[in-house]
């Protein structure tokens, strides 16, 4: 799965999602445009892709993207050949099974300030001083690459295949 950062105007920015697979392929995500933190022009959203990377979060935000899920409408898949009421039963699964990555997502992505620095104020025990490490230096990659993207420029990341979870393969919850 391809992530698309696409830099509009001042802070705004869209992001969507390009997945390829059995039932997704080609551009099938409408982009959602969202504005940079206040202060900041870098996307909550790359921040969020950042430390479910750095952090191997298989259903985090973008691991449920990756898996089919919609985010309870964050991303729809619009083809014509899927099945709304397998979609939706599919992204509640993933929902109930990447409740711990998405929560442990939120609190890292808490913790970001407006410069792209981890705060000091972390929650204890939420993460290792190592992938802390990860984590920070994944965050400036990324920023720094946002930060030189011009306006009506794309920044793609794309998602590890290593953490994408496969249809009929979920975790244990």
């Amino acid at each position: 799965m391809e992530v698309v950062f696409e830099r509009v105007e001042g802070r705004r920015y869209r992001v969507g999602v390009r997945r390829s697979g059995r039932h997704d392929t080609g551009p099938d995500v409408p982009p959602r445009v969202g504005v940079g933190a206040p202060g900041g022009d870098v996307p909550h959203d790359l921040v969020h892709l950042a430390i479910e990377e750095a952090l191997g979060l298989r259903l985090g935000i973008f691991g449920q993207v990756a898996a089919g899920g919609d985010l309870g409408g964050f991303f729809t898949p619009p083809p014509a050949d899927r099945s709304p009421v397998k979609d939706k039963r599919r992204s509640q699964r993933l929902a109930r099974a990447g409740r711990d990555d998405t929560a442990c997502s939120e609190a890292l992505a808490a913790c970001v300030g407006h410069d792209g620095r981890l705060r000091p104020d972390l929650p204890a025990g939420l993460v290792t001083p190592a992938e802390l490490a990860r984590v920070q230096r994944r965050l400036t990659e990324l920023f720094d690459a946002w930060r030189a993207t011009p306006p009506g420029g794309e920044l793609v990341v794309t998602w590890p295949e290593r953490l994408t979870v496969r249809r009929g393969v979920l975790p244990s919850s």
